[in-house]
């Protein structure tokens, strides 16, 4: 609570929300998402170990649930029954406990050191969106927004609209993408009736980053049955990293979970949502394997998170399917005929849901995702900044594969000594573990124009976190003493410190010339491994002379190199400067924000726009196509805006890196000679052309673009709205 709390004021303070639009999306939320999704959650997944471990995980179930409810009344244009929700959920809770005259039992339980110290971690991350993300794009800044935000907005404004919904910045264009993050956003609003900026900026994102790093606390402690390991996969998840001995190689060598799981939440809604929704699933998931017998209302609830998961990001369910497919088959080479019967309905559960959510959500295609085992490691490369005429040498993709694998090895020792000890018997531990190396082999062996098969991995992370969380958990006795706890956090600190001091004196600086790279990467490999060596065996000589056992002391050392980035992200987020404010950019003109909004305004949902306005900067003929800021702050339909981002198979071109890059060319230029010959050559041809014949209702002309003003005046008279660098024009 005092967690929701700060994030509020902080949301108020910084980001610039106001106090009624956080009061509003706060009883939005215990409404419409905790009150349902406990409830739902309690009586089919049953009570877990707290009322507060319920409220997290009901919370995070009240997400999957919103989903389909509003698609469907919005599908109808029933949207005004949706405030029925909660009262319906109310009455049938009721009548449920009237005929049954009892209720499962309400544990409240006590705040413990383990769940104050989960509370800083979810801390520590509101603290980091609010000095890297409020302080830089705060709700008043709309002129400045990162260049794919009004992509997210516009699809979020199709929904709150429409539905089926579309490409908004190219009319007719069916919507094929993960879109469920944007239905939460449109029910968010038609509930709240909060602005969509709002909401994405601000409130909505923030609330998924604490429903993600609660989640991690809250499966693991359910899982576990013990407090102290939600903390470690909270932390891991929040904080952890793969080693990194030089501080440039964080750009090419294994992916850092520690940022991520923040900025990538407001870069990427879709990762922001599928994130929780992952949590709810493992603990689904890991209790039906532990059953070991067949109950219908777990199945079907699981059913339903899965395609939740799936309609989240196209990522991340294949990993999952990974994960069960290796816990079946070792199920069956130990014949455990019951077992392997519930992995299997799982699995055939997952591969239906992903063969559908491929026809449902996105059409069919891969969006140019393909085997390439090289393809990370050249994109990871490209990103380096080398001086004008040096290149790399041919062997640095192999030493970026080399520091990837063990550095995603040194990671999982702890998952590893669990599962060389036994774990390997036991499906749940390896659905878990299978689905975390899932997704570090995808971003290995998959290639993206656009580096996306990297959220194959970031996906994963919280599988990874839990599942090490879960490992520790059994490494480590339940009667610990505290000088052996004690002995264990001493050992988690040596392998935090072994690393920072690599860190100190090998520095930070990248290699001069390409041909330093391989050997600096390799060194670091080297230097590493001797490092971690040393430490583990001064571990295992203290180790003998001690109550401790060897391998919790090993494991822990290994933990505190995952965590050696931690103190580093709390001073960030707590003392760190906070990014200047996001300067404004040529995406939107002045007074671009206002004409939208003023369309938004003065018109009907199914109103249509027409604009001037397609590229990112100067109109050159091959010009970045991501300009979605009409459709998106107008919250209606343009006929051609920008045309980026929208699968080429879908309007008939072939898949290739053009095609699905931000720069490819219209599929039908006579729509798009129409669209521009209305403002350039307006006549009464022209615009009747765009009135009667494509059913435009507005113009929104971009004054930095061509356009004849003049003679816009004069067919259609003085603009409806003139301000900065755009008039508007009606057509009606």
């Amino acid at each position: 609570m005092l967690v929701v709390v700060t994030t509020l004021v902080l949301a108020m303070r910084v980001a610039g929300v106001g106090l009624g639009d956080a009061l509003l999306f706060t009883g939005y939320v215990l409404a419409f998402l905790t009150f349902p999704g406990t409830v739902v959650w309690r009586a089919v997944a049953k009570p877990g170990p707290s009322l507060g471990n319920d409220l997290i995980l009901g919370t995070i179930l009240g997400l999957v649930l919103e989903a389909p409810l509003y698609v469907l009344l919005r599908l109808f244009d029933l949207t005004e029954l949706i405030y029925g929700y909660p009262v319906a959920v109310l009455a049938v809770a009721l009548v449920v406990i009237w005929r049954r005259r009892r209720v499962g039992p309400v544990v409240i339980g006590r705040a413990s050191l383990w769940s104050w110290a989960g509370a800083a971690v979810a801390l520590v991350q509101i603290l980091l969106v609010t000095n890297q993300m409020w302080s830089y794009r705060p709700i008043d800044a709309l002129r400045a927004p990162y260049v794919d935000e009004p992509f997210h907005l516009a699809i979020a404004g199709d929904l709150l609209h429409h539905f089926p919904a579309q490409m908004p910045w190219v009319d007719g264009t069916p919507l094929f993408y993960h879109w469920l993050v944007y239905a939460h956003l449109a029910s968010a609003a038609t509930v709240t009736h909060i602005e969509l900026i709002v909401l994405m900026r601000s409130l909505s994102i923030a609330l998924l980053v604490l429903l993600a790093v609660g989640g991690a606390y809250a499966a693991t402690t359910r899982l576990t049955g013990r407090k102290w390991p939600g903390f470690v996969a909270a932390l891991v998840f929040a904080m952890g990293a793969t080693p990194d001995f030089f501080g440039w190689t964080s750009l090419v060598s294994p992916a850092q979970l520690a940022f991520d799981s923040v900025t990538r939440a407001f870069y990427s809604p879709t990762h922001a949502f599928v994130m929780p929704l992952q949590m709810v699933l493992m603990v689904l998931v890991v209790e039906m394997i532990r059953r070991e017998r067949w109950q219908w209302r777990p199945w079907l609830l699981t059913v339903v998170v899965m395609v939740a998961v799936a309609g989240a990001k196209s990522s991340a369910l294949p990993t999952i399917i990974a994960g069960l497919f290796l816990a079946l088959v070792v199920a069956a080479v130990l014949r455990r005929k019951r077992m392997a019967g519930i992995l299997g309905a799982l699995l055939g559960s997952a591969v239906a849901v992903f063969l559908v959510a491929q026809q449902l959500f996105y059409g069919g295609g891969t969006r140019a995702t393909g085997i390439d085992l090289n393809g990370s490691t050249v994109q990871r490369l490209g990103i380096l900044m080398l001086p004008e005429g040096e290149t790399l040498p041919g062997s640095a993709p192999l030493s970026i594969w080399v520091t990837f694998t063990v550095g995603f090895v040194l990671v999982a020792v702890p998952v590893i000594i669990g599962l060389v000890r036994g774990g390997w018997r036991r499906p749940e531990l390896l659905f878990l573990a299978g689905t975390g190396a899932a997704g570090a082999g995808a971003m290995m062996v998959l290639s993206h124009p656009a580096l996306s098969q990297a959220y194959f991995l970031l996906g994963a992370s919280g599988f990874i976190a839990v599942v090490m969380a879960v490992s520790l958990s059994d490494l480590i006795p339940v009667d610990l003493s505290w000088r052996d706890g004690l002995r264990i956090a001493g050992c988690a600190a040596l392998g935090c410190l072994a690393l920072v001091a690599v860190r100190l004196l090998v520095g930070d600086d990248m290699p001069e010339d390409g041909s330093a790279f391989t050997p600096t990467l390799l060194t670091q490999l080297v230097i590493g491994l001797l490092v971690l060596a040393v430490a583990l065996a001064v571990v295992l000589v203290y180790a003998k002379r001690s109550t401790i056992a060897a391998l919790p002391a090993v494991v822990a050392l290994m933990l505190g190199v995952v965590l050696a980035g931690a103190p580093q992200t709390i001073a960030l987020a707590t003392v760190g400067p906070a990014l200047p404010r996001a300067p404004d950019t040529d995406i939107i003109g002045p007074g671009g924000v206002a004409a939208a909004r003023f369309v938004r305004e003065h018109s009907q949902t199914d109103d249509r726009i027409a604009t001037n306005a397609h590229c990112i900067g100067l109109p050159v003929p091959d010009c970045d196509r991501r300009n979605f800021w009409i459709a998106a702050y107008a919250e209606r339909r343009v006929l051609v805006e920008g045309w980026a981002y929208i699968d080429p198979l879908v309007v008939g071109l072939p898949s290739t890196d053009l095609n699905n890059s931000a720069y490819l060319p219209f599929w039908d230029p006579e729509l798009l000679e129409a669209n521009d010959a209305a403002i350039t050559r307006p006549s009464p041809a022209t615009i009747a052309t765009l009135r009667d014949e494509h059913g435009v209702d507005w113009l929104v002309v971009d004054r930095r673009y061509r356009a004849d003003l003049r003679g816009l005046r004069r067919e259609l008279g003085q603009p409806r709205f003139k301000q900065g660098m755009y008039s508007v024009f009606d057509l009606r």
